[in-house]
């Protein structure tokens, strides 16, 4: 066991890659499969609800699945563009929604 704990430990303190992001636990609650459940409308209101409206969280939170999934699961990363739009009209953001 404190052999698994040493390589645990070592793993953590490795050096990070030049200009490589530092870890950063997201302050959203989890999920828990309401990307794929939740209709289009209804994920964009709970992004919403769930990031106090911070636009730089919630698409961040649509890129994330778009560039996980755009390879294995297009039509999925498809809607989450889609959601993404919706956010926008939601927010009131037609600015964005011209773009």
């Amino acid at each position: 066991m404190n052999q698994h704990i040493k390589l645990f430990e070592e793993w953590l303190n490795e050096k990070r890659p030049a200009g490589a992001p530092k870890w950063k636990d997201s302050d959203a609650p989890d999920a828990e499969g309401r990307f794929r459940d939740l209709g289009i409308k209804d994920l964009a209101a709970w992004l919403i609800k769930t990031r106090d409206g911070d636009l730089k969280k919630i698409s961040g939170s649509l890129t994330q699945q778009v560039v996980f999934n755009r390879k294995e699961d297009p039509e999925y990363a498809e809607k989450m563009e889609k959601v993404r739009k919706e956010v926008y009209k939601q927010l009131g953001r037609k600015d964005l929604l011209d773009k």
